[in-house]
C-alpha cells in the first residue's frame, strides 16, 4: 500500500534549507548569478548584433541584402514573381556635376531613385527629410555636404542655381531648383534627380554603368550554395555583377560564431551552478545517510533533494532574471553614459529584448540545477546508512606520511589542488570559461572599433588629391600641387612621412599581342557598343583613347606588392623595367598578362615611347587617376619622371607622427587653404572616416562595453562564490591545521598559493584552448577581414584581476569564518 508522505518530504526539504542557511544562500546565489549571467549577456549581446546590422545599413545608406549592376526587364519580372524576394528598388547613376560658378571640380554625382528605394530602403538610413522628391526635370534633392562641395552651402529649399552636368549625351549647363533636402548616413555627395531627368540623360537601368538594382531577401540566413543558386537564377550577362551585403554574405558564419559564443556562455553558467551545488549538496551527504537510518528510501531522498533544487532554482532564476533586467535596461546605459563614452550622434543606449531569451535562460538554468544535484544525490542515495554516516567529501584519496621535498606551504597548496582533480578541474574550467569569453569579446569589439576602419590600403592619415587631374583635357588640368607644396607638407609639424603619387597622360598604341586583347575584353565588360565598331579608330588614332601612367615611391610599391597574389621583383620595378596594371574589373588573371609587353607613348609627344614588361595586376583604385579604355600603367616614381617631360603631382599620402592627431590635421588644412587652387583639392581624412563610422555605429560599441563589463563582473563573482563554498567545505580541515600550530601567516600564504595555482591553471587553459576557440569564433564573424589581434591592455588587466581575486578571495573567506566561530565550534561543526 502506497505511503503518501509527500508533505513530510516537503517539510524536510524546507527545514533543511532553513537550517543550512549558509549553504542554501550559496546555492541560491549560484543560480541567481548564472541566470543573471545568461539573461544579461544574451540580452545585451542581441542588442549588440542588432546595432551591428544598423551600422551596416547606415554604412550602405540603405537596407538591402544584395545589389546587382544593371538589370533587364526579364530580371525585374523574375524578382517580382519570386516570393523569396520581399522587395526590389532601383538607384541609377544619372550623370555627374562637372562644374558650378563656385567650384570647377565638384565631386558630386547625380542619381535617380525609384519610389521603393527612396521611400522604403533608404528610410532606415535617413535622419530627416525636408521638402519632396524631385518630380520635374529641373528639380533636385540635396544634402548639405553636396551643396558645400559645389560651393552653395548657403542655399535652401526653393532656391535655384546653375551647374554644368555630364551625361552620356554630353555636357550642358542647366538651372536646377532645390525641391528637398535630406540628412542621414551613406554617400552624401549626391544630388537626386527626377525620373524625367534620368530618362533624358541617355542612361538605361540595364547599363552596368548606371543601373543599381537592390534586393531585400526574405531569407536572412543563406549558405554560399544558396547565394550562388540565386545568382544563377538571375541569368547574369557578362557585364553584370551581383554582390551580397556583408550581413548576407557572412550570415551563416556570423550565426555560427554567435552560437559558439552563446555555447561558451552557457558552459560558464553550467560550471558555475554545478560547482557550487556539487560542493554544497555533497557536504550534506552524511545528513542524507542519517535519514536512511530512520527509514527514508532512495527515491524519497531523490525527491527531497530535487524539491530543494526546484525551490533554489526557481527562486534564484527569478531573482537573477529580475536583476539582469535592472542591469541591462537601466544600469548599463547609466554606466556607459556616465563614463563619458557616449557620442552625440549615438543617442541614448537602448537595450533590445527578445522573449526567447527568457525561455532559454529558464531552460538552461533548470537543466543545470537538476544536473548539478543529480550526482551528489546519487552518491547519498546509493550508500548504505553505515557508509553514509562515515562519508567524508574530502577523503577521495589517501596520502602516505612522507613529508616530501620542497617548502611545506607549497606542498600543502599543491596537495589541495591535486587531491580532488575533478573539483579542481571544474573550478579551473569555470574560471577559464569566463576569462575566455572576456578575451573573445574584447578581441571582437576591438576589431569593430571605428579606429580599425580605413579607406585606403596604406592606412594613411590623410590623402590630398588634385581633382583637376581627372578632367578630360589637358587645358583643364592645373598643377595645384607641386614640389613646393610637397616640401612644405614634409616640413609641417606633426607630419611623419609624405608619399607622393605622380601622373602623366599617355597613349597605348594598338598592337596585336596585348593592347588588342585588353581593349576587346574592356569593351565586352564595360561598353554597350562592340569593340569592332571602334577598333579601326583605335588603330589609326590611339590619341583618342588616352589613359594614365602613375608613378609611386618605394613605400607605396612595398604596400602594393604585399597585396598582390604573386609579389613582383622589386629591383626590376624600381629600375623601370616592369610595371603593374590596374585590372579595372576585367576578367584577366595575372597569368594572362605576366611577361607580356606594353608600349606607351607620351600624350604630348607620341614619338616618345617606352616599353614595359607586365609584372602583375592590382584591383586597388588608390593607384588610379584618369581611367581610360587602355590600361592604367603603374611604374616607379623614377621611371615616370625619366619618361614624362612634365609629370604632375596627383596626390599626397600623409602619415602623422601620432595617428588621429587633430592638431596636425588642422595645421595641414591651414597650409592647403593658402594654395590658389584650394577648392580643386579633395581630402580623405582618417579622422573624418572614424567619425563617420562612429555615427553609423550609434551605441553599438557602448553596448559592447556593457557586455564586457557584465562578463568581467560575473567572472569575478563566479570565482568568489566558488572560493567561499570551497573554504566552507574545508572548514574542519583548515581548523584542525590551525589547532596543531599553523599560524595565521602560514594559513594566509597557503591559501594565497592555492589561489595562485588556480589562477595559473585557468590562465593556461585560457591561453591554449580558450585562445583557439576565440580565434575560431573571431574568424567566423570577421566579415571585414580585420587581422586577428588580441588587445594587450584589456587582456593584461583581466589577467591581473583574475590573479588578484584568486589569491585573496579564499583567505578573506577564511578570515570571515574565523571571526564568526571559535576554533572549537569550527572543529565540532563537522559533526
Amino acid at each position: 500500500m502506497k505511503n503518501n508522505n509527500g508533505q513530510i518530504i516537503s517539510r524536510l526539504a524546507k527545514s533543511a534549507l532553513v537550517k543550512n542557511k549558509r549553504k542554501t544562500l550559496t546555492m541560491f546565489f549560484a543560480v541567481l548569478l548564472s541566470a543573471f549571467l545568461l539573461f544579461s549577456v544574451l540580452t545585451v549581446g542581441v542588442t549588440y548584433f542588432k546595432m551591428q546590422r544598423i551600422q551596416n545599413i547606415r554604412m550602405n545608406g540603405a537596407e538591402f541584402d544584395a545589389i546587382m549592376y544593371g538589370v533587364t526587364e526579364e530580371q525585374q519580372e523574375f524578382c517580382d514573381e519570386n516570393e523569396d524576394i520581399l522587395r526590389t528598388g532601383i538607384c541609377a547613376v544619372s550623370g555627374y556635376v562637372e562644374a558650378t560658378d563656385k567650384d570647377n571640380t565638384p565631386n558630386v554625382g547625380l542619381m535617380w531613385a525609384d519610389p521603393t528605394f527612396w521611400d522604403t530602403m533608404m528610410e532606415p538610413a535617413r535622419t530627416s527629410v525636408e521638402g519632396e522628391y524631385p518630380k520635374q526635370e529641373n528639380e533636385i534633392m540635396v544634402t548639405e555636404k553636396a551643396l558645400e562641395e559645389c560651393g552653395y552651402g548657403n542655399l535652401d529649399i526653393g532656391d535655384t542655381f546653375r551647374m554644368t552636368v555630364g551625361t552620356p549625351k554630353g555636357s550642358f549647363e542647366k538651372e536646377f531648383r532645390i525641391s528637398g533636402k535630406w540628412s542621414g548616413y551613406g554617400e552624401k555627395k549626391i544630388f537626386y534627380v527626377s525620373q524625367s531627368f534620368y530618362e533624358a540623360s541617355g542612361y538605361q537601368v540595364s547599363d552596368v554603368a548606371s543601373g543599381r538594382f537592390y534586393m531585400d531577401i526574405r531569407q536572412k540566413l543563406m549558405t554560399e550554395k544558396e547565394q550562388n543558386a540565386l545568382i544563377e537564377d538571375m541569368n547574369l550577362g557578362k557585364q553584370q555583377r551581383m554582390f551580397f551585403s556583408e550581413d548576407m554574405s557572412f550570415s551563416i558564419s556570423i550565426v555560427t560564431g554567435m552560437i559558439g559564443l552563446a555555447a561558451m556562455i552557457c558552459l560558464c553558467a553550467y560550471l558555475l551552478i554545478y560547482n557550487i551545488m556539487y560542493l554544497s549538496v555533497a557536504g550534506n551527504t552524511r545528513y542524507y545517510g542519517l535519514l536512511q537510518t530512520i527509514g527514508m528510501t532512495e527515491r524519497q531522498i531523490y525527491s527531497m533533494i530535487y524539491r530543494q533544487m526546484a525551490v533554489i532554482g526557481g527562486g534564484g532564476a527569478a531573482c537573477g532574471i529580475l536583476l539582469a533586467c535592472v542591469v541591462s535596461f537601466f544600469l548599463i546605459p547609466f554606466v556607459v553614459e556616465s563614463l563619458g563614452i557616449r557620442t552625440g550622434q549615438a543617442g541614448q543606449v537602448q537595450i533590445s529584448f527578445h522573449p526567447l531569451i527568457f525561455a532559454l535562460t529558464i531552460l538552461i538554468v533548470g537543466i543545470t540545477v537538476m544536473a548539478a544535484g543529480r550526482k551528489p544525490a546519487k552518491i547519498a542515495a546509493g550508500c548504505s546508512p553505515l557508509e553514509a554516516i562515515g562519508y567524508r567529501p574530502q577523503k577521495n584519496r589517501s596520502y602516505s606520511g612522507k613529508t616530501g621535498r620542497g617548502k611545506v606551504l607549497w606542498r600543502l597548496a599543491k596537495k589541495q589542488i591535486t587531491k580532488e582533480k575533478k573539483k579542481t578541474g571544474i573550478v579551473m574550467v569555470s574560471l577559464a570559461s569566463g576569462l575566455s569569453i572576456f578575451l573573445c569579446l574584447v578581441t571582437l569589439f576591438s576589431s569593430q572599433g571605428a579606429r580599425e576602419y580605413t579607406s585606403n590600403s596604406m592606412d594613411l592619415d590623410l590623402v590630398v588629391q588634385n581633382d583637376t587631374i581627372r578632367k578630360e583635357t589637358q587645358e583643364e588640368r592645373k598643377a595645384v600641387l607641386d614640389d613646393s607644396a610637397l616640401e612644405n607638407m614634409k616640413q609641417t609639424q606633426g607630419v611623419k612621412n609624405v608619399h607622393p603619387v605622380f601622373f602623366a597622360e599617355i597613349i597605348v598604341p594598338w598592337e596585336p599581342e596585348f593592347s588588342d586583347m585588353w581593349m576587346k575584353e574592356f569593351y565586352e565588360m564595360w561598353m554597350t557598343i562592340p569593340y569592332e565598331d571602334e577598333k579601326k579608330e583605335y588603330q589609326e588614332h590611339p590619341e583618342n583613347f588616352g589613359t594614365s601612367m602613375i608613378g609611386i615611391d618605394q613605400a607605396a610599391f612595398e604596400n602594393l606588392n604585399q597585396a598582390l597574389a604573386e609579389p613582383v621583383d622589386e629591383e626590376a620595378f624600381m629600375r623601370g623595367d616592369t610595371c603593374i596594371l590596374y585590372r579595372d574589373g576585367l576578367d584577366f588573371t595575372s597569368s594572362d598578362v605576366e611577361g607580356k609587353e606594353v608600349t606607351c607613348a607620351e600624350y604630348s609627344n607620341p614619338e616618345h615611347t617606352k616599353t614595359f614588361s607586365i609584372a602583375g595586376l592590382t584591383d586597388d583604385n588608390y593607384y588610379t587617376a584618369l581611367v581610360g579604355y587602355p590600361p592604367t600603367i603603374i611604374v616607379s616614381e623614377q621611371a615616370l619622371k625619366e619618361f614624362a617631360a612634365e609629370p604632375m603631382l596627383f596626390k599626397m599620402g600623409i602619415y602623422y607622427e601620432e595617428t588621429y592627431d587633430q592638431e596636425t590635421e588642422d595645421r595641414i588644412l591651414g597650409e592647403l587653404e593658402e594654395l590658389s587652387g584650394y577648392r580643386d583639392l579633395s581630402m580623405e581624412s582618417k579622422i573624418d572616416l572614424m567619425e563617420t563610422i562612429r555615427e553609423a555605429q550609434g551605441n553599438m560599441m557602448l553596448v559592447g562595453t556593457g557586455l564586457v563589463f557584465i562578463l568581467a563582473l560575473i567572472g569575478i563573482m563566479n570565482y568568489i562564490n566558488t572560493s567561499i563554498s570551497s573554504v566552507q567545505n574545508r572548514m574542519v580541515e583548515l581548523s584542525v591545521m590551525e589547532s596543531i600550530g599553523m599560524t595565521d601567516r602560514q594559513m594566509k600564504w597557503m591559501l594565497l598559493l592555492e589561489g595562485l595555482l588556480y589562477a595559473a591553471g585557468s590562465l593556461l587553459i585560457t591561453m591554449t584552448a580558450g585562445l583557439a576557440v576565440t580565434y575560431g569564433i573571431f574568424q567566423s564573424m570577421n566579415y571585414r577581414g580585420a587581422p586577428f589581434a588580441v588587445p594587450v591592455l584589456p587582456l593584461v588587466c583581466g589577467i591581473a584581476v583574475v590573479f588578484l581575486i584568486c589569491m585573496t578571495a579564499p583567505f578573506i573567506a577564511w578570515k570571515k569564518m574565523m571571526k564568526q566561530h571559535s576554533l572549537i565550534e569550527r572543529i565540532r561543526g563537522f559533526e
